[in-house]
């Protein structure tokens, strides 16, 4: 391409031009933006002049300069294949991979061989939210280039972001052969199996997890080693939280695996969390993150503990409930929903606001149960500050409990179980409070987004995790709409089971 610089154009463009080249040879990229900047003064009609200019300004990190100087060179030569890549990956880059979508289109339309073209229009269409026309692209990718690891195991995200964990599972094996010391690939071939219900070789696979360079929750306890599964009997066990609060609340159950096993059980746990689980069946002691950790014989992460146990679907766990409200704090808040309610009504406790957003209902969805006659709800939803709640829009009726602001963070979930308890079912997102209510072995709906986490596997509407917790997944993508009319369905037909045993 850059030959073609080189066409007759006056001295001055092709001494400027020349010498930013050089300066592009002995990486001097702050000299080199200025001779092209004057080279495109010179001829701004020269796109090659322009496309140069933008990969100099790409890389010293002026993205808004090299943006509008690769716009250029594409309006010049709209049909350039170098330009439409360049251009796709910046944008890329700068967060907009909507944008990215129709440049690399035309790339692929034009070029289909074109190294990374099909590849990096699978990435953009993922991050457009259109895994359908991703696995497309990425399909593409890998025939381009079947030694490629990274398109097979971006094709195995696109099919289980469709609900294909089956046909995820098949790519992303293949991935895993095309690059064994890959803990991203085995990690994500973990999932796809457990999604689709294979515990014994997806909790396998799933370990990889912790050598990930982006993983955070391992631990260094010099001279612990990890325990591979042997005998426990009259050893001391360590094991540590990991992930988020609904991980903790959900694996809990294990450690009274662990001291039927016969060891002396120690469990390090989010410090929010350690009042909440002070009487979890399994603890002999119960440590705070920060608080001084014990001696031990072992150590593992809990999410570890289901490969470890050698779980299958038909041994998970169970001991539901294993979580239990502080009884004070429970007659303190009957009392308090008994004031704040109407006699007779079914108490529904929501929450709306997980820690991911694709799991978070939005708000106003709850209107159909708002107005269902017979039916109260009441907020479980924290607030972002520590020990504050969520107060919702007085338009749907949502109760907000007095006296629970101003709680510190050691309160924790203390006061969310109590109010669960009192509750007559609970309409929940993915979330640590639908893991405690289940835990606590309350009725729950819980609402799942499109693509639910593994945890809930394939079950239409069932849990072995939790008994008494029904799942309500989306039909189509994005649509929480179907999800909560169902729910307000369930919640419609409590109302009137209640009506008819009373009369």
């Amino acid at each position: 391409m850059i030959e073609r610089a080189f066409d007759g154009s006056g001295e001055a463009f092709g001494r400027c031009f020349g010498s930013g080249l050089r300066h592009v040879e002995a990486e001097s990229l702050e000299a080199a933006a200025r001779s092209f900047q004057t080279a495109v003064a010179i001829r701004p009609e020269h796109p090659v002049a322009w496309y140069v200019l933008g990969l100099v300004r790409r890389g010293l990190g002026r993205r808004d300069g090299a943006a509008a100087a690769l716009r250029a060179a594409l309006h010049l030569r709209p049909a350039d294949a170098d330009t439409l890549f360049q251009w796709a990956s910046l944008l890329i880059e700068r967060h907009r991979p909507g944008e990215a979508v129709a440049p690399l289109r035309r790339l692929v339309t034009l070029r289909p061989g074109y190294p990374g073209a099909a590849f990096h229009l699978g990435n953009a269409l993922m991050a457009a939210d259109e895994p359908e026309r991703a696995e497309a692209a990425y399909r593409l990718a890998a025939l381009l280039e079947p030694g490629s690891a990274a398109a097979n195991n971006n094709l195995g995200a696109a099919l289980l972001s469709q609900g294909r964990p089956e046909e995820a599972t098949v790519s992303y094996r293949r991935a895993v052969r095309l690059e064994p010391g890959s803990a991203e690939h085995h990690k994500n071939l973990g999932v796809s199996l457990l999604t689709a219900g294979n515990f014994v070789e997806g909790t396998a696979e799933y370990e990889w997890r912790s050598r990930q360079a982006v993983w955070r929750w391992n631990r260094d306890c010099p001279g612990t080693p990890p325990w591979d599964g042997g005998p426990l009997d009259g050893k001391t066990i360590l094991v540590h939280f990991e992930q988020g609060l609904g991980d903790t609340v959900q694996f809990i159950r294990y450690m009274a695996v662990l001291k039927a096993m016969g060891a002396r059980t120690v469990f390090e746990c989010q410090p929010p969390l350690k009042r909440l689980l002070a009487g979890v069946p399994g603890i002999d002691r119960l440590v705070a993150r920060g608080e001084p950790l014990p001696e031990a014989d072992c150590l593992l992460p809990l999410m570890s503990l289901p490969h470890r146990c050698r779980t299958t679907v038909a041994t998970i766990p169970g001991g539901v409930p294993y979580l239990r409200a502080d009884p004070d704090r429970a007659a303190f808040w009957r009392r308090r929903i008994a004031e704040a309610g109407r006699p007779g009504d079914v108490r529904v406790g929501i929450q709306w606001r997980a820690a991911g957003a694709e799991r978070s209902i939005p708000l106003e969805r709850f209107a159909r149960l708002s107005h269902l006659s017979g039916v109260r709800l009441y907020s479980l939803q924290k607030a972002e500050a520590p020990g504050e709640w969520e107060r919702p829009d007085d338009r749907l009726g949502i109760v907000s409990l007095p006296d629970r602001d101003g709680k510190g963070e050691e309160e924790g979930f203390v006061d969310t179980a109590a109010i669960i308890e009192a509750m007559d079912l609970i309409v929940a997102c993915d979330s640590v409070v639908g893991h405690i209510a289940g835990a606590m072995g309350r009725p729950v709906l819980l609402a799942l987004p499109w693509l639910g986490d593994w945890r809930w596997m394939r079950h239409p509407d069932r849990t072995p995790w939790y008994p008494r917790t029904r799942l309500f997944r989306m039909t189509r993508r994005n649509d929480w709409d179907g999800v909560m009319t169902r729910i307000a369905d369930e919640v419609a037909a409590a109302v009137a089971q209640r009506a008819a045993e009373v009369s």
